[in-house]
């Protein structure tokens, strides 16, 4: 009896240091002329545990006389390529159960939206505990007129205010953003580049997990009487 219950003590105590575990999320885009991509990376334990995913930039292809769109995702492990031929078979199934049966597509279109709903709400749940320690937001832009790269200037000013204000109301902003706006005049121009550092603990990831299980197991028992 004792040993049993040193065991279970032992287990509730990981479980417990485990749930206090921070898991950090770092995304980093940039839009530039010579070096568009997207990278996450994932780690926790002060990088002990880490995982990075970077997808370049994202490319319009003619694959059987149709234009189609193709990256390359390079990982920690290893690099893979979308496949348009795939892609395409998948599409073209798709467009078959639209036309022949359109009932089948009705209820393809209802479980998504359900899937949807159900997933919105997980990540709800899960942004309510979600830190952001770091926000960088810059963006310099240019159009060889003047007057429009002025009256732009007033419209990425409030497009990026209402994107902190929801950003605000959402998440747990740690550390005040760091935005930065520079027009550039003369000449046609972009360059974006956006980095954030999220920060949830993986106990509130479990929570939100086995609360997901559970209404999905409730349901279910209802549906079958």
């Amino acid at each position: 009896m004792e040993s049993w219950l040193l065991f279970l003590t032992t287990v509730l105590f990981f479980l417990w240091l485990l749930s206090q575990v921070n898991l950090y999320i770092d995304l980093h885009f940039c839009r530039r002329k010579d070096d568009d991509f997207l990278e996450v990376t994932v780690y926790a334990l002060r990088k002990l545990l880490i995982y990075t995913m970077k997808i370049p930039v994202i490319e319009i292809i003619r694959y059987n006389d149709l234009p189609w769109v193709t990256s390359e995702i390079q990982t920690s492990h290893a690099k893979t390529e979308t496949h348009a031929e795939r892609e395409q078979r998948f599409v073209k199934k798709l467009a078959k159960i639209f036309i022949y049966n359109p009932r089948r597509f009705l209820r393809l279109l209802k479980s998504t939206r359900h899937f949807f709903r159900t997933y919105r709400h997980y990540t709800n749940r899960l942004t309510q505990a979600m830190h952001c320690d770091r926000l960088e937001i810059k963006v310099v832009y240019g159009f060889e007129d003047a007057a429009v790269t002025g009256v732009l200037m007033g419209i990425l000013g409030s497009m990026l205010g209402l994107l902190l204000q929801s950003l605000q109301n959402r998440l747990i902003m740690d550390s005040e953003p760091a935005v930065r706006v520079k027009p550039v005049y003369g000449c046609n121009y972009l360059e974006l580049e956006v980095r954030c550092i999220f920060r949830i603990r993986l106990g509130n990831v479990i929570t939100a997990s086995m609360a997901r299980v559970a209404n999905s197991l409730h349901k279910e028992a209802t549906r079958s009487g």
